[in-house]
């Protein structure tokens, strides 16, 4: 009897071939084949033990986990799911999947976590979905989806701990929220929410929570009852000023961004937030009071980028003594750029020129990074051309430290590598916005410095003028972009929204203030926006 119990173990362990049912690897193969799977960045070799893919875990036989986040998957959502009776973790975002939710995951039955968000999928995922009662993670956010009633699908989920609905479609912040006494991270960013927030006061143990993009002009009120608050988005809203005073009482904030909005002082009730390691103010209209920021003596990042800053490196921000990391991008500053300055210290786009950037990396400092191209020089200018005679474009810096180049419409080589660009026979299509290049390259024993210093645009036009006023509130961001091109609209209707490559070939067309180009492949292309009060145009990069 022993011999043939023994010969049966043998003969299992010969002839199981993998260490899954066949079923589920079947469901995987069919899952890698109908989203491309040759195309992944990380793929499967069909030779091996499933258990041994990327992004697999088994568990006693049968698969628990999928995460393929971020793997460029490409297609429409697997339809296959019910195969996988035991799948605790379901992680698909971040890639490039279309279509609409399949009915196969409303079977998983086990299911802890689903992660879907940053996706093209549309339609309405909730009828599918309201079964999994055991979510502790529920991420549907930055896809297509619409839901007929949001309110009543979130009440079945009382244990969720994550809840992502960006750019759901939401006006109010649901109903049902209340109902989730775990709930640590809320995502209900780019959406249009202007009503309901008393429904997050009671939320007790929410520690993160992200409301970027919903064109808030005043910080809740409710926000005060927030007491455990660490992570706190609040970019790309409409705050200008005296919108803050909910504030003072988020006093274990770590991190909190106000990025890209119309900011131009500092709040007071930042003083209340010393625990703060994270801030960041980018992309505003700040030009002082960088001694208020003292205070805050746990502070390891600050972004102050694309503000109004001008004049002389500030003493003030050299006094963080746990600052590491300093983004002073795209301001107006100039002059001696201190030694102890932090690790991490990014000055491109400002007006430091190459002695001072010379003398500066000549201290022997030991930096991590430190970023300082390009550089801007002069000012934008207007040069009056008229058909059929000569025009020059003038720049001023000079001699032979220096190799030019000329570009047109921003990225278009000319081939001119003059101090001056002289155009002897103007015509029509020199009409034209054109920047120069100056590279200035240095190879000493104690540092390589290579720089690349643009003037701001001059523009060959047919008539000078004072700059445009219309529109002048309209605006794209971020620029360049990988995933999302948002547009900024604080008084105009958006009608139509175009984007064309540089052939004129039409790429997208909706009304959104939110586009998805992760599709569009890299390169530069010309957004045309259609607003009551008429139409702009910008240019933008798809990196």
């Amino acid at each position: 009897m022993k011999k043939i119990l023994f010969f049966l173990l043998i003969s299992n362990h010969i002839f199981a071939q993998w260490s899954i049912p066949n079923v589920e690897r079947d469901a995987l193969i069919s899952i890698y084949n109908s989203t491309n799977g040759i195309g992944w960045s990380q793929t499967w070799d069909f030779s091996k033990d499933p258990r041994n893919w990327y992004g697999i875990r088994t568990r006693n036989g049968n698969i628990i986990e999928i995460n393929l986040r971020g793997n460029a998957l490409k297609g429409d959502f697997p339809a296959i799911f019910s195969a996988f009776s035991k799948l605790q973790k379901l992680d698909l975002s971040s890639n490039q999947l279309s279509g609409e939710v399949s009915a196969s995951v409303s079977g998983l039955a086990d299911l802890v976590r689903l992660d879907i968000s940053n996706n093209n999928l549309s339609g309405d995922p909730t009828s599918f979905l309201a079964s999994l009662s055991q979510l502790e993670e529920l991420s549907l956010g930055n896809n297509q989806f619409s839901a007929a009633n949001i309110d009543a699908f979130l009440q079945n989920f009382s244990n969720v701990k994550v809840l992502d609905l960006a750019n759901f479609g939401l006006t109010a912040v649901p109903q049902n929220i209340p109902n989730k006494p775990n709930l640590e991270i809320l995502n209900l960013s780019n959406n249009t929410i202007s009503q309901n927030f008393n429904n997050l006061s009671g939320l007790s143990n929410l520690s993160e929570l992200n409301l970027s993009g919903n064109q808030l002009t005043q910080i809740p009120p409710e926000f005060s009852s927030l007491t455990n608050l660490k992570v706190l988005n609040l970019s790309n809203n409409l705050f200008a000023n005296n919108y803050s005073a909910p504030l003072s009482a988020l006093v274990n904030l770590e991190w909190l961004s106000l990025e890209n909005n119309q900011i131009s002082v500092f709040p007071a009730e930042l003083s209340q937030l010393t625990k703060l390691i994270h801030l960041n103010f980018g992309r505003n209209k700040i030009s002082g009071g960088l001694s208020s920021l003292l205070v805050l003596t746990n502070l390891q990042q600050l972004f102050l980028n694309n503000n109004l800053f001008q004049g002389g490196f500030p003493s003030e921000l050299t006094q963080f003594s746990k600052l590491q990391m300093l983004s002073l991008a795209s301001n107006n500053f100039s002059g001696e750029i201190p030694a102890n300055t932090p690790s991490l210290t990014f000055i491109e786009n400002n007006r430091f020129n190459q002695t001072q950037i010379d003398n500066f990396l000549q201290q022997n400092l030991v930096k991590a990074d430190f970023t300082y191209s390009p550089q801007r020089y002069d000012s934008a200018e207007q040069v009056l051309g008229i058909i059929g005679n000569s025009a020059d474009l003038t720049q001023s810096l000079s001699g032979t430290d220096y190799q030019f180049t000329w570009l047109k419409n921003l990225d278009e080589n000319t081939g001119v590598h003059t101090e001056t660009y002289h155009i002897n026979n103007v015509q029509n299509e020199d009409f034209a916005t054109y920047t120069c290049e100056a590279y200035y390259f240095k190879n000493n024993p104690n540092y390589r410095m290579e720089v690349a210093f643009f003037r701001e645009p001059i523009t060959l036009v047919e008539q000078l003028g004072t700059d445009d006023e219309i529109l002048k509130d309209l605006n794209i961001y971020p620029n360049p972009t990988k995933d999302f091109l948002n547009i900024l609209s604080k008084n105009y209707k958006i009608e139509e929204v175009y984007i064309y490559d540089l052939s004129g070939k039409l790429m997208i067309s909706n009304n959104k203030t939110q586009i998805n180009v992760r599709n569009l492949p890299s390169g530069a292309y010309i957004i045309s926006i259609k607003t009551n009060a008429g139409i702009k145009n910008f240019k933008f990069i798809k990196y």
